[in-house]
């Protein structure tokens, strides 16, 4: 199962970006019972808390870090360790995509269209 992520720090591989959403989305449901009201409001609160949700778990990446005389962070450092799949040419073009149109805002626009698809589902 997960032998293939063990070698990866558990902040990147652990499911508790999941918690603050579905402890909303089950308040809603114990208050309203209703299965509709649930999916709506604590559907579209489970979208709009994922990226929040994930704040404890990579606000501790963004500390300062000496390494080799060199001041990183500790995603930086990180990033030199645990050396991605993707080629320079491939990360690139990733960067280049079309939600760099929308000036900055593209977390808040994902959070939303999340939102929107959880209410769907």
């Amino acid at each position: 199962g997960f032998y293939w992520w063990s070698h990866y720090p558990i902040s990147f591989v652990f499911p508790s970006t999941m918690i603050p959403g579905a402890l909303v989305m089950d308040t809603v449901m114990l208050l309203t019972r209703n299965w509709m009201i649930t999916a709506l409001v604590g559907g579209g609160a489970f979208g709009l808390l994922f990226y929040p949700g994930n704040w404890p778990i990579f606000g501790p990446t963004h500390l300062p870090l000496v390494a080799e005389g060199v001041l990183l962070s500790v995603a930086d450092y990180t990033g030199f360790l645990y050396v991605r799949t993707g080629t320079p040419e491939y990360v690139r073009n990733i960067e280049q995509g079309s939600l760099r149109t929308f000036g900055g805002h593209t977390t808040v626009i994902a959070s939303f269209f999340a939102a929107f698809v959880s209410m769907l589902m």
